[in-house]
């Protein structure tokens, strides 16, 4: 496991935030691709019917009026796509150092001094008030 911390476009995120983006990505993808669908319905339509349209230059001039369109929706998607596995690897991150700090604090501390097994995230002992220490 890595030391540094994983960024989404260069912030810092917490778990908690990286399951928002998630959750906004994967609903983003969705509605871009049922806009995907109806920009691309045109171009299915012309080929299976193509007396729709009048001519080809209405087509063509028709296609070249929704290139920002298509442009704007393809970089939208490609940027959902990169939230999804970004925030994903992310929260797999985070759970990664929650497994760890959880096993860690599941191994009992005992004092030097009187022998007394901690409770919780102590430091010190409740009996005497040494340092508690890990029993090896």
């Amino acid at each position: 496991m890595k030391k540094e911390k994983k960024t989404w476009f260069g912030f810092r995120i917490t778990q908690k935030q990286a399951v928002i983006i998630f959750i906004l990505a994967l609903l983003g993808t969705c509605i871009l691709s049922m806009t995907s669908w109806s920009l691309f319905y045109m171009i299915i339509n012309w080929i299976f019917d193509p007396y729709d349209y009048w001519d080809l230059d209405f087509f063509v001039s028709m296609l070249i009026s929704m290139i920002p369109y298509y442009t704007l929706n393809f970089v939208l998607l490609i940027l959902c796509i990169y939230s999804l596995i970004r925030s994903r690897k992310i929260a797999k991150y985070y759970s990664e150092i929650m497994d760890n700090q959880i096993q860690d604090s599941k191994v009992g501390l005992f004092c030097p001094n009187c022998g007394n097994k901690s409770i919780g995230a102590e430091k010190f002992c409740r009996k005497c008030g040494e340092e508690l220490r890990r029993k090896q």
